[in-house]
């Protein structure tokens, strides 16, 4: 399935560690969307989440149901770890 990149911007404090644990257990039970990995900075406000998904809205449909907000979802082409680059996972 391809992966996605989404990007979140919110008012610091505004969501708890509690919630994103919701909403991250909400993302490996869901029938479409599928969390990959996360990076958080709730002080600042600000996530950014890699998922998989078969299509660019099924990332806006989870996050509108999740209440969290969407700066913007990007497909991915190339991943990256640790200087090895390679393709993005597509099936």
């Amino acid at each position: 399935m391809p992966r996605f990149l989404s990007v979140h911007t919110f008012p610091p404090g505004e969501f708890t560690p509690a919630r994103i644990e919701e909403i991250a257990t909400m993302g490996q039970n869901d029938a479409v969307v599928r969390g990959y990995r996360s990076f958080h900075s709730l002080a600042e406000g600000q996530i950014v989440w890699i998922l998989e998904a078969p299509h660019k809205e099924a990332i806006y449909d989870f996050c509108q149901r999740m209440g969290l907000p969407v700066d913007a979802v990007t497909q991915l082409e190339l991943e990256g770890h640790v200087g090895v680059i390679r393709p993005a996972p597509e099936q």
